[in-house]
């Protein structure tokens, strides 16, 4: 029986490439997807840059995995873990962590071992902390070699939050540069294109914005902004610690969504 892998699935950049290294390999993928129709106004592009990039996927020649048909899991409907949920408000307090990981986490609780893919990022806050509080142990083989948390050795409230995830050490090992270089080596250099990773679209294109937007910048990763984007991207970074600018953000939102 083949070796099944699950994965959350955004559609995102990291997951993708992810996606794209398991399709090497004789093994069945279960991905996942949470729907946050209350936060994320990306759902309809995240969805789409799902099926496109399984598309991709399928068709290559190389591929020998088997993707079963993608699993929706509506955030609304998760169940809250009050250990988690008290874990996850005091990690924010420290290192300001996105709202996401507390129901990721209550899903990880419920699928423990599912694959979610964080790159290597030097510097960043959560890299930082796993670094500091947590304690890694190596799990599989090969492909599927991922880093899990010594349950014995790591923090308790980094546990509650992460203690269910396997973190894919092919991505967890790569800056967003090496990772474009992994799209290549893998033949699926187009399909990096056809990723998503804004969370408030205007008129189908990233807004430039959202924290997603900004990190895609700074991650080095311009190409992947078109010119519209990238202008209001220099606005917002420009006068971000303006007093007016703070007030006229509030109100862009309300009339415009960004």
């Amino acid at each position: 029986m083949a070796k099944l892998v699950k994965i959350l699935w955004t559609g995102g950049f990291d997951s993708s490439c992810r996606m794209i290294q398991l399709s090497k390999f004789d093994i069945t993928v279960q991905p996942y997807y949470l729907v946050d129709a209350k936060c994320r106004r990306s759902i309809e592009n995240e969805l789409n840059a799902i099926s496109q990039v399984k598309n991709d996927i399928e068709k290559h020649p190389e591929t020998r995995c088997v993707i079963k048909p993608l699993i929706k899991a509506d955030v609304s409907e998760l169940t809250s873990d009050k250990e988690i949920k008290a874990a996850h408000r005091r990690m924010r307090k420290k290192i300001g962590i996105g709202m996401q990981y507390e129901w990721l986490a209550g899903f990880a609780l419920r699928n423990p071992g599912i694959e979610l893919c964080l790159e290597r990022e030097e510097g960043g806050p959560i890299f930082t902390y796993f670094n500091k509080t947590g304690a890694l142990r190596s799990v599989g083989e090969g492909v599927l070699s991922c880093v899990e948390f010594d349950k014995s050795e790591t923090e308790k409230d980094l546990l509650s939050v992460f203690g269910n995830f396997r973190f894919p050490l092919s991505i967890r090992t790569k800056t967003k540069l090496e990772l474009v270089e992994e799209y290549k080596r893998l033949g699926f250099e187009d399909t990096m294109y056809k990723t998503w990773f804004c969370h408030n679209p205007i008129k189908g294109e990233p807004c430039g914005t959202c924290n997603p937007c900004k990190a895609v910048v700074s991650d080095g990763l311009q190409f992947r902004m078109p010119p519209a984007a990238l202008k209001r991207h220099a606005i917002d970074i420009k006068n971000e610690n303006k007093i007016w600018f703070r007030l006229w953000k509030k109100i862009r939102w309300r009339l415009k969504g960004y």
